[in-house]
């Protein structure tokens, strides 16, 4: 007999019940082995479906005729201003001064010229013309194409050269390239230092494009085998007090002997 079995009347009868639902009497009490409670367990839980991801149909948005034309015209601008920047580092340059002939001779007095006014006991200037810079540059200014930075694959260098104006000038560089003639320019004013007189940048053009400020620095590394061919006349320059120029001349003056 179980221990939910009436002993009466022997109705089945729940182990929670204390009297017999059906004849009233007391039922005994469940063996210590017995449980006291019937748990119904939960059901389990039905496994995951995995589903396959669902495809989007939209498609990205495609650029109307305004925005294709906005990026047309973007491009076609760009490509513009290279070709445009092109054209002008081709172009020559206003007022190229002409190429003058090497003549050592005429170098050689200028140096010892400009020695001896440097080394002046008295106040002292001199004017020199554009011309006979010029002359100097061709003389001393010849650059083997493997110490020449402006050279490179189809590139040679022809000359350097200055060209005056009113209150600076510009050192010139001529080159052959591909079979046309590029100028490279470095404008300069002459300032006055504590360490003496010297050249303060102030531009650069390629043909006739000018060069970004922020670009000058590199441009003027280019120079430095021209600046470093002028250092015994520069030397004598920087101990001048002022440098005056014009567009056919320069006057240079030496204070003498403190």
């Amino acid at each position: 007999m179980s221990a939910g079995t009436c002993p009466e009347c022997g109705s089945p009868n729940d182990f929670t019940r204390v009297f017999c639902g059906n004849c009233g009497t007391r039922l005994p009490t469940p063996s210590a082995g017995a449980p006291a409670s019937t748990t119904r367990s939960a059901p389990p839980l039905p496994a995951p479906v995995r589903r396959a991801p669902v495809k989007s149909s939209l498609k990205p948005a495609e650029p109307g005729l305004a925005g294709l034309l906005v990026r047309e015209l973007l491009l076609a601008a760009f490509l513009g201003a290279i070709l445009a920047g092109v054209v002008q580092m081709a172009r020559e340059p206003d007022r190229i001064p002409p190429c003058c002939a090497a003549n050592a001779s005429v170098a050689g007095e200028m140096l010892a010229a400009l020695r001896e006014l440097a080394s002046s006991k008295r106040p002292i200037s001199w004017t020199i013309n554009q011309t006979a810079v010029n002359e100097f540059l061709a003389t001393t200014i010849r650059m083997k194409p493997s110490d020449s930075t402006w050279s490179g694959p189809g590139a040679k260098f022809q000359r350097a050269f200055v060209r005056m104006d009113t209150g600076r000038l510009a050192l010139g560089v001529e080159q052959q390239f591909l079979g046309r003639r590029l100028y490279f320019f470095l404008d300069v004013i002459p300032e006055p230092s504590p360490q003496g007189m010297g050249a303060k940048v102030v531009g650069g053009t390629i043909g006739r494009l000018p060069v970004p400020p922020v670009l000058l620095p590199a441009f003027l590394r280019l120079f430095e085998p021209t600046i470093s061919g002028l250092s015994q006349p520069l030397a004598l320059i920087r101990q001048a007090k002022s440098v005056t120029v014009n567009p056919v001349d320069a006057t240079l003056q030496w204070a003498g002997p403190p």
